[in-house]
């Protein structure tokens, strides 16, 4: 019924490419040989070697790879159209001959051969890219763009055959194509995989994941499959309801023009049950819960022919005997109807975590195939939730680090709630989560407690991304080794507003063994010479606190600001305009500095100086009485008279 309806089609984008230029350069060349000749040697020169050029040129293309070499008439034909396309270009070659030996220059033919020339690989480009533009339009307006992730059960083994969803009424349809059913390895096929990675990569691969294009006005979704433990064939026609979708315009890429970006939604998610039932959702709603199908009909003959091709997707259960041990420890195990009534299931509960250092958030799946995204906080008011099946951990730090993956056998913990709750439903469910976390060792004490009673649940799995772990660590130290220099140099210049220096001094001595490059360190350490000994020994050691602090330029800034404040305070005004403008210069954005400089001018008596600095400390935005003093005299303020210690 499908089969001619319309679908979206990538289409081929227009550019320039060496292929193109390639030959229109050997044109050119060919062309520059032809006016050296048919100036110096006359036309039959000329003619000659166009012809010679034509026939090896197409003689190198068309014979290349084959193993016979006769003249064929394609060959002849090719030669003379190859030759008549250079005898054309050749033209205005011959217009400008003539022209500078005759001084006879005939523009109407020129005109034409030069429309000709360039206008037909103009228009040819301009129709190009007008059809791609146009074809582009085409397919946003009638296609809206949607990430679609099929599921079934791992062990529920289907072969499908069509997934479409199809717009009637407009005959369009989307552009799904079913590559072959996921590998279903075995456990010694698991096991001898290199590591957990790999192996939970392949468990939890989804039957199809990747972009689709859904016709706008999609009305139905045809599906037909077979599903080989139930030995039933399925083939439906469902309504869909595409008015349920909440369309917003796509952003990216940014470089083309919204009108061919279109439009997108939130992904899709469809589920293939047991019996022919069918869930298609997003995280706003579900679409389509169609619970069971009635089979239809196969020959023996086509039965055959789909579980032949779906063993063809395994390794070592392509073999007829082991599949078919494989189908019967399926059926007898009843794991698809447990998971099944699993994934349906909203159970109470809530979820404590502890031992995680540093800002960290979750992102949760859960066994319904839902995906969100959680404060830890939020996760301990006990709500009717599914239960959760993957729990990724990521620290919020300089950017986000992915560092942690828990993985839960949803099975064995449904059995375990079953038993502290004694299949009360109603009782809520505490998981504890109690990390052991070190740069050595990530550990975990599962704990269920429900109904008054605790139990060490042992079915989960850690997964540790090593790379980002240790740079979660390095950030993780070097934030709690920055909040320690901090309250250090809080409680040191606590001490110095006491005049404590001696305990100061320790304080900073404890910065300096954190960090021996700590600049702020440095700048109070240059007080408390000043404070403890004096100007000249405090000065003496000015290229030594310059040095220290040449790496971060906001401390080198207060070091070069402390000196000018003590030559200034030392009536070395002349001198301390260096160390301002240095300053300056290291911390352009602090207005205290520029403001002190203004202060040095009014001292000098230089008003329009100290007014010009006093203007541009008030635009970074600084305030203090001196400032206001500054332009309030427009810098004619006399400092000398009442010094203030900065």
């Amino acid at each position: 019924m499908i089969k001619n309806y319309r679908s979206y089609q990538k289409t081929k984008e227009v550019y320039f490419s060496g292929e193109s230029v390639f030959p229109l350069g050997l044109i050119l060349i060919a062309s520059a040989i032809t006016y050296g000749l048919f100036y110096f040697f006359g036309m039959g020169i000329a003619l000659f070697f166009n012809v010679i050029i034509s026939w090896c040129s197409y003689f190198y293309v068309y014979y290349y790879g084959k193993s016979s070499i006769g003249i064929t008439f394609d060959f002849l034909k090719g030669v003379f159209l190859i030759l008549a396309l250079l005898i054309f270009v050749d033209y205005g070659v011959y217009t400008l001959v003539v022209y500078q030996k005759t001084g006879v220059f005939n523009s109407l033919y020129f005109k034409l051969w030069t429309s000709i020339l360039f206008g037909i690989p103009t228009l040819y480009y301009v129709f190009q890219y007008s059809s791609y533009y146009f074809s582009e339009w085409r397919m946003a307006t009638n296609y809206l763009k949607v990430s679609l992730k099929i599921h079934h059960d791992r062990e529920l083994l289907t072969h499908i055959d069509t997934i479409q969803f199809v717009s009637i009424s407009k005959r369009t349809m989307s552009n799904i194509k079913l590559e072959k059913a996921p590998c279903f390895y075995s456990e010694r096929e698991l096991g001898k995989m290199e590591d957990n990675s790999t192996r939970n990569y392949y468990l939890e691969k989804s039957v199809f994941s990747d972009t689709i294009h859904l016709p706008f006005g999609t009305d139905h979704l045809f599906m037909s499959w077979y599903s080989i433990v139930e030995d039933k064939y399925y083939d439906i026609e469902l309504p869909f309801p595409f008015y349920k979708m909440i369309l917003e315009r796509e952003k990216y890429p940014t470089n083309v023009s919204g009108i061919l970006r279109g439009k997108k939604t939130k992904r899709l998610n469809l589920q293939i049950h047991a019996n022919g039932g069918i869930k298609l959702f997003n995280s706003d709603t579900v679409l389509i819960n169609h619970l069971d199908s009635i089979p239809t009909s196969i020959t023996e003959e086509v039965r055959n022919e789909k579980i032949k091709r779906h063993r063809y997707s395994h390794e070592y259960y392509s073999e007829p005997k082991a599949f078919s041990s494989l189908i019967e420890k399926i059926k007898a195990s009843g794991g698809i109807e447990e998971r099944f009534l699993i994934q349906n299931k909203l159970v109470p509960w809530s979820m404590t975590i502890s031992g995680l250092e540093g800002k960290n958030y979750l992102e949760i799946s859960d066994v319904s195939f839902n995906e969100y995204e959680t404060e830890k906080e939020t996760l301990e008011l006990s709500m009717l939730r599914f239960l959760p099946k993957k729990i990724e951990i990521v620290y919020r730090g300089d950017y986000l680090y992915r560092w942690l993956i828990l993985r839960i056998n949803t099975q064995k913990l449904y059995q375990y709630i079953q038993k502290l709750t004694e299949e009360n439903e109603e009782n809520p469910i505490l998981f504890d989560l109690a990390f052991q976390n070190s740069p050595k060792i990530t550990d975990l004490k599962f704990t269920i407690t429900a109904n008054e009673k605790s139990i060490v649940f042992p079915g989960w799995e850690i997964q540790i991304d090593k790379v980002r772990k240790e740079s979660m660590d390095d950030h993780l130290l070097d934030k709690n080794e920055d909040q320690t220099k901090r309250t250090l140099l809080k409680e040191a210049w606590a001490f110095v507003g006491n005049k404590q220096y001696d305990l100061a001094q320790e304080k900073c001595d404890a910065i300096l063994a954190i960090d021996p490059r700590y600049g702020y360190a440095y700048f109070l350490e240059s007080r408390l010479v000043w404070y403890k000994q004096g100007f000249e020994a405090c000065y003496a050691k000015r290229d030594y606190f310059i040095a220290k602090t040449k790496h971060e330029p906001s401390a080198l800034a207060h070091i070069y600001n402390n000196y000018g404040c003590l030559l200034d305070q030392e009536l070395r005004y002349e001198e301390s305009i260096l160390y301002f403008e240095k300053a300056i210069e290291s911390y352009p954005k602090e207005g205290l500095y520029v403001c002190n400089l203004a202060e040095i001018y009014c001292k000098l008596r230089d008003a329009e100086k100290a007014l010009e600095l006093g203007k541009k400390a008030e635009k970074l935005g600084y305030e203090s009485e001196t400032l206001n003093a500054i332009l309030v005299s427009e810098g004619t303020h006399d400092f000398t008279l009442f010094e203030e210690r900065k």
